[in-house]
């Protein structure tokens, strides 16, 4: 089981490690425009590489996100609850949330499928294979359906989920994991 949770964590953070280099690709790309416009150089499809980036970065670190705390919980009913009715109410949770991101990421693989099937290009002035950016995307739903599922699996086995230890954890121990 050990070795199952080490595999689990270290796809997360590839997901948060492909992320960040999506963050870092718009970084340079419009460093890249900065400097070309100085010289009088343009960088042709930056436009739709920084969407892609954008993307990218929005979705492929989501998974590790939610396993460290890092997203937005908003405990206006369940945090009012104890015993049974919390339970049900987060298995409804995550049930619900893993059922919709897992919808996402078919949704998206599938996107990426027919762009695939078809050549689908972008439509600015260079025409990018549409269908990587949206395998990227579909990754990162992917992800992040799993990790829910994950802390679902958790939660039903009597376990903590990822998203309450990380709320129990302070903050100095929380900057300590990150380095």
């Amino acid at each position: 089981m050990a070795a199952l949770r080490r595999g689990l964590d270290l796809l997360y953070l590839a997901g948060g490690i492909a992320g960040g280099l999506a963050l870092a690709g718009i970084g340079i790309i419009i460093a890249l425009q900065v400097i070309g416009r100085q010289f009088g150089l343009s960088l042709d499809g930056a436009d739709d590489l920084t969407a892609f980036a954008v993307a990218g970065s929005a979705l492929l670190p989501l998974a590790y996100a939610f396993r460290h705390g890092a997203h937005i919980r908003v405990d206006l009913i369940i945090g009012h609850l104890h015993g049974p009715a919390r339970f049900a109410m987060e298995t409804v949770a995550l049930v619900l949330g893993t059922g919709l991101c897992l919808f996402l990421a078919y949704a998206v693989a599938d996107l990426a499928h027919d762009s695939w099937m078809f050549e689908d290009v972008a439509q600015g002035t260079v025409p990018w294979l549409l269908w990587i950016p949206q395998a990227a995307c579909a990754a990162g739903c992917t992800l992040f359906a799993l990790a829910l599922l994950d802390d679902l699996v958790v939660h039903l086995a009597g376990g903590t989920p990822s998203y309450r230890l990380a709320a129990e954890k302070s903050a100095i121990e929380r900057a300590g994991e990150e380095l």
